[in-house]
């Protein structure tokens, strides 16, 4: 009995031990947070961005590969040929002057103007006036050799650096050796030109062609107001001083004319006397440029008299 008495009580105090007091502290609710719309400013009607669900494996795409900037490349000249194969004026290449800058802060080069380019050019030389001595010998001498000829007035020049100040008017070089049409030069060109022909001409034509003899210059030019080779720009002809002839035939009292032309590989008997005749006038002028010697005297055979320092003559 007393043995179920103690377990009676001990199942009370349980029982009573499991019940809740009366006057427990119930805890206060946590603050619920503001949902983002609430905690917006009204000022912002910004809308919080959407969860994207990732996408299912396997799916994702790989990074598209930035595109290569291909290298700026130099814009090709006009005329089509590369920067090093052209060269300035003053023979400089224009590849190494691009090289002393920063081609991407290189500005086109303006053209000159017209007042500029005149500034490049050589000054124009006076016109030569003639010693009277001289002059006066050399008339004298032209006479002696028979040649016909007529003092004109003085050619001022129709630019600067062109004219004659004692100018001839040249019909023949020599008796019976005409200078057709007529031509204007200075007595010195004059005089060497007869001279050559007295002296070289006629004992060479004699040799290579016996039965005919010479009887005029086919004259392309004497005096004309030009450039050298007729250029835009550049030094004055020796023409436009009255020190040139061009000779651009031979007549002869029979026969065909010998005309003037590249005759190198000529084998004739006119080969032999043209070749002849081109490289003995550099005994009486002090240019001669036979023809073929360049891409302008093709047709003629030019003779002048321009002086050289150290009395250099150039014969081609």
């Amino acid at each position: 009995m007393l043995h179920r008495f103690f377990i009676l009580v001990a199942a009370s105090l349980l029982i009573a031990a499991s019940e809740p007091p009366k006057q427990v502290p119930v805890p206060e609710a946590k603050p619920q947070q503001e949902t983002p719309e609430k905690a917006t400013s009204p000022e912002k009607n910004e809308k919080a961005p959407e969860q994207v669900s990732p996408p299912p494996e396997n799916t994702v795409p790989k990074p598209q590969e930035k595109p290569q900037t291909p290298a700026p490349q130099e814009a090709a000249p006009a005329d089509g040929k590369k920067p090093e194969d052209k060269k300035s004026e003053d023979g400089e290449p224009e590849a190494d002057k691009a090289e002393q800058g920063n081609p991407g802060d290189a500005k086109p080069t303006e053209e000159k103007s017209t007042e500029e380019k005149k500034a490049d050019e050589p000054a124009p030389e006076p016109v030569m006036q003639e010693n009277p001595d001289e002059l006066k010998a050399c008339l004298s001498q032209l006479k002696e050799l028979g040649a016909e000829f007529q003092e004109i007035e003085p050619i001022k020049g129709e630019e600067d650096g062109c004219g004659i100040a004692s100018p001839l008017e040249v019909s023949a070089v020599l008796p019976g050796i005409k200078l057709e049409p007529k031509g204007t030069m200075r007595c010195e060109a004059a005089l060497a030109l007869s001279r050559w022909t007295k002296d070289v001409v006629i004992p060479s034509a004699k040799i290579a062609m016996p039965n005919r003899q010479v009887t005029a210059f086919g004259n392309a030019s004497t005096y004309i107001c030009r450039n050298r080779n007729s250029a835009a720009t550049g030094k004055m002809s020796e023409h436009a001083k009255g020190n040139a002839v061009d000779i651009a035939t031979m007549t002869f009292d029979k026969g065909e004319p010998l005309v003037m032309k590249p005759r190198t590989e000529d084998g004739t008997m006119e080969g032999a006397f043209q070749r002849t005749i081109t490289t003995a006038a550099c005994l009486f002028f002090r240019t001669v440029l036979s023809p073929g010697s360049d891409a302008t005297h093709q047709d003629h055979l030019h003779l002048d008299v321009l002086e050289r320092k150290g009395g250099y003559l150039y014969c081609r």
